[in-house]
């Protein structure tokens, strides 16, 4: 009866070098790491999701009601964060969410005044420490008659919101002749 004797493992040229180094310095056994891919993952997840956090919440990422084809203007400012009113030829809009008809918010701004109302005590209500800004963005489709627009700008002031940003496409709105 013969008996096998299993092979040993024996270390191959690399790690056996590293392993030869590691003990000419004093004895110390060496220690072979390697590149630990999972923190670097988890790292570059996070900068991406942050990224795509500051790019949702900033400015320049205005929603534009489907239905509101904006005006264009030859000078303007960045828009600063705020709640949306959106005019169109068929509704008003609060934030997305309709409102009413023109005629009928005309007519009755009752549930255009509770919309507002309601988002300012949230406002406030998150933030007790500051005053009310009273900012908000009003995008009206460029059909609208500006008489219309005018008058639902003069029902905002009744709800605290003195700061009206008029939202508009980058261009002239005239066109230009060759001279």
């Amino acid at each position: 009866m013969s008996v096998s004797t299993s092979p040993t493992l024996k270390p191959s040229g690399f790690e056996h070098h590293l392993t030869g180094r590691g003990k000419k310095r004093g004895g110390k056994k060496g220690m072979v790491t390697g590149l630990m891919l999972t923190p670097m993952v988890d790292m570059f997840s996070l900068l991406v999701i942050f990224l795509l956090q500051c790019m949702s919440t900033s400015p320049e990422m205005l929603v534009i009601n489907k239905d509101v084809t904006l005006p264009s203007a030859s000078t303007g400012k960045e828009i600063k964060d705020a709640p949306v009113l959106a005019i169109t030829s068929d509704g008003v809009f609060m934030d997305q969410e309709a409102v009413g008809t023109v005629v009928e918010v005309l007519a009755n701004p009752t549930r255009l005044m509770n919309r507002l109302s309601d988002l300012r005590k949230r406002w406030v209500k998150s933030n007790p420490s500051g005053e009310f800004p009273g900012e908000i963005t009003l995008q009206a489709h460029k059909d609208v008659s500006s008489t219309t627009i005018s008058q639902i700008m003069a029902m905002l002031p009744s709800q605290h919101y003195g700061s009206i940003q008029l939202a508009v496409v980058a261009g002239s709105s005239y066109p230009r002749k060759k001279i």
